[in-house]
């Protein structure tokens, strides 16, 4: 049909496989730097090795942890990942129920904020899993029964959902804000 002449001096092009593979390589190179970058300081995969968060998170199901966490973005009911305060090396996953100045109490296994307690409080989040085994009393277990305590400035209170099988504020209190790694997305 129509056939394009070539003008007086213009070469004919050819793809140049030197230079695609150069290109090709330099996007290589930047992409892996962009996603390990984003991997090491904003977002990164963790799999909970336990129940202590089932249903809601259950044990070997991938979730994805925030690194970028300020204190004013932290709210009741987020599901964050800490550095453990009294095994080193240690991480726990879990659920902010108290912070900065709320006055926290536990009565018969049930949890007192300022002294409303969480089944009354109208919230976005619930218990995701109940207690299986009776309260204790007071003198026999503190997990059960807690005075009133408050959370200092900067500290949060935190409980995980499946609270029979796990440590948490109840056993080290509550926990500085330095110690957050980071939020569940």
């Amino acid at each position: 049909m129509f056939s394009l002449k070539k003008e007086f001096g213009e070469k004919e092009k050819k793809f140049d496989r030197k230079k695609f593979a150069q290109v090709l390589s330099i996007s290589l190179v930047v992409g892996f730097l962009f996603a390990t970058a984003v991997r090491i300081w904003f977002v990164f995969p963790f799999v909970p090795e336990t129940e202590e968060m089932s249903p809601a998170l259950p044990k070997g199901k991938r979730i994805y942890i925030s690194r970028f966490v300020r204190d004013s973005s932290l709210f009741l009911g987020d599901v964050v990942l800490v550095a453990h305060p009294t095994q080193k090396g240690k991480v726990a996953l879990v659920r902010i129920m108290g912070k900065s100045g709320d006055q926290i109490s536990i009565k018969d296994k049930v949890l007192y904020r300022n002294g409303t307690s969480e089944a009354q409080e109208k919230s976005d989040f619930s218990l995701q899993f109940k207690d299986a085994r009776p309260a204790f009393s007071g003198t026999y277990s503190s997990r059960d029964n807690l005075s009133n305590l408050t959370v200092e400035d900067r500290n949060y209170f935190l409980l995980c959902d499946n609270r029979d099988d796990c440590v948490d504020s109840r056993d080290f209190g509550p926990i500085p804000f330095e110690k957050i790694i980071g939020k569940v997305l």
